[in-house]
């Protein structure tokens, strides 16, 4: 997660480090020349309080925390986009117009949606679904288009992938994971019911699952496996269209999928070529 995101939320945090978060917060342009000393003299706090917080938010230390957070500050700067998310174009623009801001508001989603990821979290995700023997997607709406073309993908790799949502057959889908399965929940808000009572029944029998959200503070995400977090730019009810969560979506997965066939990558570029091989080699058979 984004350390401003962390900083603002102040999850567990005591009074000096809800102290310094909230000097960070007001002061982004001045924070980054600081030294360690000059913060903790300007919060009227000390060395050791502002390590504890860095260590609360999974960082080593005063150094690593400048340098992620300038990492932040810059790709903040790249993912400007003056295009509204929930209204992109207006009345009476030309086509070419719309076309225009619904590639920079495509462009914008991205940016802003890489800046979210992190390396061992990918990591992770992808090594929890190539170790699974089959992978559960619960997913509803238009968040279920994505599902359904990540499925296709992992098929291509021999990977079994089920819409566990698809059919209203998800609870029976649920008690049939094992532990050498995994289940993925796809949802903007995180709010629907029966997906948290899947995942209650996951956390029970230890089952693995990985939660691809907005709303990383609901009780679905934090019984997670592990929980990726996409932008919260939409409006519930106050948009056109749902362009920038399901762009969140289809380019997560994308990055997930792309992670996991880079674990066997010689193996995985054959996959689809050898069992189609197989497939057809009957009919030749058949025709000699």
């Amino acid at each position: 997660m984004k350390l401003l995101l962390q900083l603002k939320e102040m999850h567990h945090f005591t009074t000096n480090e809800r102290s310094i978060a909230a000097y960070i917060l007001t002061h982004k342009d001045n924070i980054l020349p600081m030294s360690i000393q000059e913060l903790a003299k300007a919060t009227y706090t000390s060395h050791s309080a502002i390590n504890r917080l860095t260590h609360k938010l999974g960082l080593a230390g005063y150094k690593e925390f400048i340098l992620k957070l300038a990492r932040e500050f810059q790709q903040d700067v790249h993912s400007i986009s003056n295009v509204d998310v929930n209204y992109p174009f207006a009345p009476g623009e030309a086509p070419i117009q719309v076309a225009k801001e619904i590639a920079e508001l495509m462009k914008a989603t991205i940016e802003k949606n890489f800046a979210f990821l992190e390396d061992a979290q990918l990591a992770k995700a992808a090594d929890i679904l190539d170790r699974s023997d089959k992978i559960f997607i619960y997913a509803l709406g238009d968040s279920e288009i994505r599902a359904k073309s990540f499925q296709n993908k992992l098929i291509k790799i021999n990977k079994y992938a089920v819409i566990a949502t698809e059919l209203s057959e998800w609870e029976y889908h649920t008690v049939n994971l094992t532990q050498n399965d995994c289940a993925i929940f796809l949802t903007y808000h995180g709010l629907t019911a029966n997906n948290l009572k899947a995942a209650k029944y996951f956390v029970r029998k230890n089952i693995p699952f990985i939660t691809i959200t907005a709303a990383h503070g609901t009780e679905l995400a934090k019984l997670s496996t592990l929980c990726i977090q996409v932008p919260e730019d939409e409006v519930k009810h106050a948009k056109i269209g749902t362009f920038s969560s399901q762009i969140a979506f289809e380019y997560v997965l994308n990055v997930i999928y792309s992670c996991i066939y880079r674990i066997n990558y010689s193996k995985n570029k054959l996959a689809s070529r050898d069992v189609l091989n197989d497939f057809y080699m009957d009919d030749v058979k058949t025709e000699l």
